[in-house]
């Protein structure tokens, strides 16, 4: 199955279709189907082994996927690519959806002028110098500060983040990676890095670790790792996969497109 599939409908664990015996209430009902709440659950759980935590916006997003990927079988199944294929069955689901897709959602061809203008615009959002550091969120500010007193008393950054952090980065000991953004910090202008943290990281050495910073989720505690010169990407290099992620954002696009035309036509009820 292709990455753009794969992405948007998510396949998985569980077939939303199988009857496997259950008294659970299905998560929701697509035209007449169940989709059982064993799918649900299942992909929940594979979420959660990646290190993601699962709230209410990203499970209900789950279901999204589900209802999704249940209309888009429908349509298979209505449209007699079963009967030409000779099998219509939940091994070869992943298959047949991705044969409807590519017929009804072409390939986008990306003009070299479109190529041009995201990579300048990428450049633009670039500062001066780029940073990498890690991250320690919390909701309790009182916990953070002393969880802060204890890093500077010579605890463990990442284990600590590892044991306390609530962010996504969790997994990775509280590292982000690298990035970068103009200086001086001007609100907006932060490239993904939330306002306060990027404030900090513009004044902070290597090594340091800042007070606790108000937050878009509860508070947190940054760690500065390293600085080093901005490696500015060179257009012919990155060219071809700008192309690639604009085709697929294209594309992506367009299935959404055809999903909420199938949802327009359906008959669906969720579940609490």
């Amino acid at each position: 199955m292709n990455a753009l599939l794969r992405l948007c409908l998510a396949a998985l664990l569980v077939s939303p279709t199988t009857h496997a015996a259950s008294t659970a209430r299905p998560v929701a009902q697509v035209n007449g189907i169940d989709i059982p709440r064993a799918a649900f659950d299942a992909e929940v759980t594979r979420l959660q082994s990646t290190g993601m935590a699962v709230d209410a916006a990203t499970s209900n997003a789950v279901r999204h996927r589900l209802i999704a990927r249940e209309l888009l079988w429908q349509k298979v199944r209505a449209s007699g690519m079963c009967d030409a294929s000779g099998v219509c069955d939940d091994t070869s689901r992943d298959a047949l959806i991705e044969a409807y897709v590519n017929r009804h959602v072409p390939v986008v061809e990306v003009s070299e002028q479109a190529i041009r203008a995201r990579y300048d615009d990428i450049v633009s959002r670039l500062g001066q110098r780029e940073f990498r550091f890690s991250v320690i969120g919390m909701n309790d500010p009182d916990a953070l500060r002393a969880l802060a007193k204890r890093i500077a008393a010579g605890a463990d950054f990442a284990r600590e983040a590892r044991t306390h952090s609530h962010f996504a980065s969790t997994s990775k000991g509280g590292e982000l990676g690298w990035h970068s953004f103009p200086e001086p910090v001007i609100d907006g202008r932060t490239n993904g890095v939330p306002i306060r943290i990027a404030q900090a990281l513009a004044g902070m050495q290597p090594g340091q670790v800042s007070p606790p910073l108000k937050a878009d989720e509860g508070w947190a505690v940054v760690r500065l790792d390293a600085v080093r010169p901005t490696l500015m990407p060179d257009y012919a290099t990155v060219r071809e996969t700008l192309r690639s992620l604009l085709a697929a954002q294209a594309r992506e696009a367009q299935l959404r497109e055809l999903i909420v035309d199938l949802l327009r036509h359906a008959r669906i009820t969720v579940s609490d």
